[in-house]
């Protein structure tokens, strides 16, 4: 049977789809605002892009409350996206999709329930932790580095970020799935004559 919030969400389906929205819809606006040449425009545009970007989080965050295993899922969360935000530039295309294949994979793997949740967190509460880390760097050096143009790519970068944590997560999902319904199989073998409905007495 199937348990719902007040909200009327379903937390023991799949239920990654509409905070997965939200989350690919903020990466677009932030994308949007890295391409635009129109400074204002471009500062509103993130700004609606962060909000809808930490609303995402919040509501992966929230539907994995109670979650089998969350502590050590969210330890292996923790590390992995630390590292990410230390590691991988917003400007580095290849290096972002490449990093946040492999982190959306580890933290899905580790995860007991709901990897594609635990998958889409992983560049959901990379903002936050990016946003620490360049408050942290910026105060150990004791100047704010100078800010250049951004390359071309890195509009499509918070995009790639998403969608390759995400298929990260789904293909972990899938291979779950898979495994399961063939132990189930193995463990419970049809009866001979369950099929024809007969009875053994």
């Amino acid at each position: 049977m199937h348990q719902r919030s007040r909200l009327g969400w379903d937390f023991a389906g799949i239920g990654w789809q509409r905070p997965g929205g939200v989350l690919v819809a903020a990466a677009c606006l932030v994308g949007l605002a890295i391409a635009l040449d129109e400074e204002r425009l471009a500062r509103v545009i993130n700004g609606l892009g962060g909000i809808s970007w930490l609303l995402g989080a919040a509501m992966l965050a929230w539907s994995l409350r109670g979650a089998a295993g969350w502590l050590r899922s969210g330890l292996v969360l923790g590390v992995t996206v630390l590292a990410l935000a230390v590691l991988v530039h917003p400007t580095e295309l290849a290096a972002a999709i490449i990093g946040f294949a492999i982190g959306g994979a580890i933290v899905a793997l580790v995860s007991t329930e709901r990897p594609m949740h635990w998958a889409l967190l992983v560049p959901a509460m990379w903002l936050p932790a990016h946003i620490v880390v360049g408050i942290a760097r910026s105060t150990i050096e004791g100047a704010a580095a100078v800010r250049t143009a951004p390359p071309p790519p890195a509009a499509i970068v918070p995009l790639a970020m998403v969608l390759a944590a995400g298929l990260a997560g789904l293909l972990v999902a899938r291979c779950d799935a898979d495994g399961l319904h063939s132990s189930d199989r193995a463990a419970s073998p049809v009866a001979p004559n369950s099929r024809s409905g007969a009875k053994t007495s």
